[in-house]
């Protein structure tokens, strides 16, 4: 071994040194190492994880990382290409890193200035995922990335926000030079981000698990993609299994359907191009709640849409519905008997099915994807795996229909029929088995309203179920339905913009530095005193941001600093609004115009 192989594991000792930590990592960053020219290759098995970002700016360059479980951040201020060396033989785990984190370190390391590093990351973030931005051999200088292989898809901050962990702003510009002074401030931004990364990581320490048994299942690396392991698990190491796809017109199995390329029609009505809905609002009783299982998965069976790969796919299906089943004998003959090692136990089993969902999943988004991909086939511009649904979903609905029975919302894969017998729910059935779909029967709801295509509110005994936001929001769901207590948590409003930055003004000010920065996302609460007025900003512009018009705002952590100091009132005329506004949605539809005769 040479000497400047032993740098990432003196610096990892280091690191996890319980006494003088920080002067231990000092000694080793000023310690003489050889350095390289080209990208080291090196066996990191044992190599504990580490949590790490960076900040760039014009004059400025940080990284923090830390090793899992450790209570020592290490900060680097402008480190050189020697020191980012030892960092390629961790398991670097970040949060979007695969696209931004990854590729600034590398480039540290090929020996770009700060000015390039700082041109480099404007480059990237404002490229629209450019390729050509991005440097091939960075992708996989990390162990993993939890934003590419978390099932939630969300900001770092939102999850920071969902979690309660402790959010610091930054309102700086990335395009300025940052004095001196102020370096700290971006260092303890940066630690910040990078504690927060473990706790997320942490938190969706599910989804790294199901990423690390699809690697195991593909023999690719965890830091590959979602994508890139089901694509090894179904088509091998085959490069365009696309020549071996099979493409179905659906009007031999629909006669009537036609499709001109952009516009679709069956049986007078428009099936749509994602799934098939349908709604008839009202207040209904006792209503049955019928799913199709896997409706997508089945329709890309019933098509063999992947040709000769077809059945692989099938076994991925089965495999998970076996162990669902708790039948591990079965589970453990399929995909060349691969899954045996992860079935000794019911927790292995379930994170194996959990894995298996993942892959499922991702691969009907990714055969209606605009983007070229292994599991596109560039025939298919009907979607034709959305679309089979879809033209079931209108024959089922006006067989039922036909049957006597009122059809109140389709939605996709489920249908809900209102004052429902044993007879129209077998029928429902076997309707679908003859089609290839297997109904599973839900449940039946004893009220439900049905206010539009996408939101209804319903119960089930005394079990409550609300889709939409309208009735999902807390305030309303628990003062309306539940009757549960109301939490600060409940008066606490999730608001995000895509476009400008928020800005919190309590002055009345017109300059923005007398307002306080927020950025993209926030959480705040409405109050009836010392509050400001929440703007979005773009282009030196100022608007309201969506719901908080006319309306006094703090943000989250003042509300919770002034709720302890038993200082906080809420504007409860806000949440009241919500409230009478959803309570009006259904009364719509009730004769006596009172909620009460619904709710209760």
């Amino acid at each position: 071994m040479l000497l400047q192989d032993m740098r990432s594991d003196i610096l990892t000792f280091a690191a996890k040194s319980s006494n003088q930590s920080d002067q231990c990592i000092k000694t080793v960053m000023t310690m003489e190492f050889v350095g390289q020219n080209t990208m080291p290759e090196t066996d990191i098995e044992n190599a504990p994880l580490t949590f790490y970002d960076v900040e760039v700016y014009p004059n400025l360059f940080i990284v923090c990382w830390k090793v899992q479980g450790s209570d020592v951040v290490i900060r680097m201020i402008n480190p050189e290409s020697a020191d980012i060396e030892p960092l390629f033989k961790m398991k670097l785990i970040g949060f979007n890193n695969r696209r931004f984190d990854n590729h600034i370190l590398y480039a540290r390391y090929l020996g770009y200035s700060l000015d390039e590093l700082h041109r480099l990351s404007q480059k990237i973030i404002n490229s629209k995922n450019n390729r050509d931005v991005y440097f091939g051999e960075a992708y996989n200088i990390s162990y993993a990335d939890i934003y590419d292989f978390s099932s939630k898809k969300q900001s770092l901050k939102r999850f920071m926000i969902d979690l309660d962990i402790h959010h610091m702003e930054l309102d700086l510009s990335f395009d300025d030079p940052v004095s001196e002074d102020l370096w700290p401030r971006v260092e303890e931004y940066c630690v910040n981000d990078v504690v927060a990364t473990e706790k997320v990581f942490e938190a969706r320490k599910q989804d790294f698990i199901a990423r690390e048994i699809l690697a195991d299942l593909s023999t690719l690396s965890v830091n590959q993609t979602t994508q890139a392991h089901t694509a090894k698990i179904i088509f091998g190491n085959e490069k365009n299994p696309q020549q071996s796809f099979v493409y179905t017109d659906l009007a031999t199995e629909f006669p009537g359907y036609k499709f001109d390329g952009k516009e679709s029609i069956y049986r007078g009505e428009d099936p749509g191009m994602g799934g098939y809905v349908y709604a008839e609002p009202g207040i209904y009783e006792n209503v049955a709640l019928l799913d199709v299982a896997s409706q997508h998965p089945t329709s890309i069976e019933l098509l063999n849409l992947f040709g000769p790969y077809t059945n692989k796919y099938s076994e991925l299906k089965e495999a998970r519905m076996a162990i669902k089943r708790k039948d591990y004998e079965t589970a453990k003959t399929l995909l060349d008997g691969k899954l045996e090692k992860f079935l000794g136990d019911v927790e292995d089993a379930e994170a194996l099915a959990y894995a298996l969902k993942i892959a499922l999943n991702i691969v009907y988004g990714l055969t209606s994807a605009k983007f070229p991909n292994a599991f596109k086939d560039n025939r298919n511009k009907d979607n034709i795996v959305a679309k089979r649904g879809a033209l079931f979903m209108i024959d089922l609905k006006q067989a039922v229909q036909e049957q006597g029975f009122t059809v109140a919302h389709i939605k996709t894969d489920s249908i809900k029929i209102p004052n429902a017998t044993p007879e129209i729910i077998e029928f429902v059935i076997k309707f679908g088995s003859k089609y290839g779909y297997d109904f599973e029967h839900e449940g039946t709801y004893d009220v439900f309203c049905l206010v539009n295509d996408a939101v209804y509110i319903a119960r089930n005994d005394k079990k409550w179920t609300a889709v939409g936001a309208q009735f999902q929001h807390p305030y309303v769901f628990k003062t309306l339905f539940t009757n549960e207590p109301i939490e600060f948590k409940d008066f606490c409003e999730m608001k995000n913009v895509t476009q400008g930055t928020m800005y919190l003004d309590f002055s009345g000010s017109e300059e923005l530095k007398d307002m306080v920065h927020v950025g993209r996302t926030g959480s705040f609460v409405p109050v009836t005193d010392g509050g400001g007025v929440l703007w979005r900003i773009k282009d030196g512009n100022k608007y309201a941001v969506t719901g908080t018009k006319g309306l006094q705002w703090i943000n989250r952590d003042v509300a919770v600093q002034r709720n302890l100091d038993n200082k906080l009132n809420v504007d409860m005329d806000y949440f009241e609004d919500l409230k009478q506004k959803a309570a009006d949605a259904i009364t719509q539809f009730n004769d006596s115009n009172d909620i009460k005769d619904f709710v209760y």
